[in-house]
């Protein structure tokens, strides 16, 4: 969303600045802003978790130093910004100590976009404390649903003024229904990045494993990436998968991927929106998820959709077995998730963004 943003910021002249981690990489579209004018900034960056003890310790003990030598915010300040926007989560603000410190002198406007909230709070006072003093430095307080509003005021016993829900792009320029499969075998797939605490994809592996699903008629395709793949492949592998199970990789065209696959499973332990979810309904397609985020705002149980009640293999399960039964039903069901998808996405979310932040 703040790549949106930026674009239509920088279409009309205003200067944007955009500091972020480093990275070995410099991602296209971050590329694609630097050359429209975007001033692009580093600070150390985030240690890979999944790197060896004594390495890891020397790339924190170097970052700490840096921080120390210099605080990596003050370039960010010293260009003088009217605006900040901090892009996160509903309580990663927390960790951002010396931000908030140097907000208290800041004479601008600060603003905060939180794409989902994974419950930090209900395990410490001190990161719901800072939270909610960061929350009341903040202008606005962007939200992608409304549920996580509801469920930070709950976690934090704290009433949220100000906080607006925006909707993130949706990256298909056709947004007409994808012709519906008519393949006999039922094609069912997982779309998101390859990180099981967050999406889940373990759930599914091991309800597909019972006795039940392995003598029905289907194949479950998983797109994306990430630091779970090799995890996943070997579960598939042991619940004795591997011939029903594909891994296709990261996939630009999603409508292309929507040609072949009848129905979305997303069983995530913890969302905002996944845009995974409102590319298929666009496209046509039913989806089976979690209540989690803001899914049940899109997703309407038995029209374009099956919602299970929590991120576990019973529940998801019970919705599962549920949808199984109801396949006849799924390309009409289709056809009620594209219309629903297209009444609550927003053509335009960068400029809306931008028009929240600057009027």
């Amino acid at each position: 969303m703040w790549y949106d943003m930026a674009k239509v910021a920088l279409s009309q002249n205003h200067k944007v600045i955009h500091l972020s981690y480093e990275h070995k990489t410099i991602d296209p579209k971050r590329k694609e802003l630097v050359g429209l004018g975007l001033i692009a900034l580093q600070r150390p960056g985030i240690t890979n978790s999944q790197i060896s003890g004594l390495n890891r310790f020397i790339r924190l003990s170097i970052n700490y130093i840096r921080k120390k030598i210099r605080n990596p915010l003050q370039k960010l300040f010293d260009q003088n910004p009217d605006v900040i926007l901090y892009n996160g989560t509903c309580y990663s603000i927390a960790d951002e100590k010396t931000l908030l410190h140097q907000l208290e002198n800041f004479k601008g406007k600060f603003f905060l976009l939180a794409h989902f909230n994974e419950r930090r709070t209900k395990s410490s006072k001190e990161v719901a404390e800072i939270v909610k003093q960061a929350y009341q430095k903040v202008e606005k307080k962007f939200f992608t649903n409304h549920k996580d509003i509801e469920t930070v005021e709950k976690d934090l016993s704290y009433n949220i003024h100000n906080a607006l829900v925006v909707r993130n792009p949706v990256n298909l320029k056709d947004k007409t229904i994808v012709h519906y499969p008519q393949e006999k075998i039922i094609q069912l797939a997982m779309v998101a990045n390859l990180l099981s605490v967050h999406k889940g994809q373990d759930i599914v592996l091991n309800i597909l494993k019972n006795k039940t699903w392995k003598t029905r008629d289907w194949h479950l395709n998983i797109y994306g990436k990430g630091v779970d793949e090799k995890f996943l492949k070997d579960l598939a592998s042991q619940n004795d998968l591997a011939e029903k199970v594909s891994f296709h990789g990261k996939v630009d065209d999603i409508r292309l991927l929507w040609q072949k696959n009848h129905i979305l499973l997303m069983p995530s332990r913890m969302e905002g929106m996944p845009l995974a979810i409102v590319e298929a309904m666009l496209c046509g397609r039913p989806c089976v998820a979690t209540n989690v985020g803001g899914i049940s705002e899109w997703l309407e149980e038995n029209r374009s959709g099956f919602i299970a009640a929590s991120a576990d293999e019973d529940s998801f399960g019970k919705a599962l077995e549920k949808a199984w039964e109801n396949k006849y039903k799924w390309e009409e069901m289709g056809k009620q998730a594209h219309e629903r998808a297209m009444m609550l996405y927003d053509p335009h979310p960068g400029k809306t963004l931008l028009d929240l932040i600057t009027k």
